[in-house]
Order: structure tokens, then sequence, then C-alpha cells
């Protein structure tokens, strides 16, 4: 997979903290692990919510059709 190159700017406290936790080759691979998780996270987040909404609709709908359902079935 291709790669891309970026510059980025941490605080000197975080960058210490990330030195003495990751090796300095292996730090590229930990960031964009955590980036990954991050991600993944987020997206697992606003799948939930649009889950949760949309059974908030069904509930909703299946409310105002409770009555609905069983007219002229007796």
């Amino acid at each position: 997979m291709a790669s891309i190159r970026l510059n980025i700017s941490l605080p000197e406290d975080t960058f210490a903290e990330l030195s003495r936790e990751v090796e300095s080759r292996k730090r590229s691979q930990f960031i964009t692990t955590a980036i990954k998780s991050f991600l993944k996270e987020k997206k697992a987040q606003k799948l939930a919510a649009e889950y949760k909404e949309a059974s908030e609709d069904i509930r909703r709908i299946n409310q105002e059709l409770d009555g609905v359902i069983s007219d002229g079935l007796d």
C-alpha cells in the first residue's frame, strides 16, 4: 500500500510520552494503528446513532399505526 508522508506537530509532553512508549522506528506504525482505531470507533458510534434514530422512527410509526392494523378484520 502506498504511503503519504506527513509533517505534524505534537505538544512536547505528548511527544515525550510517545517516545517513552514507542521505539523511534515504530512511531509511524503506532500512529497509523491509533488513527485506524479512532476512526473505527467513530464509525461505530455513527452507525449506532443511525440505528437508534431508525429504531425511534420505526417505534413512532408503529405507535401511529397501532389502531389501524386491525381495522376491518372483525
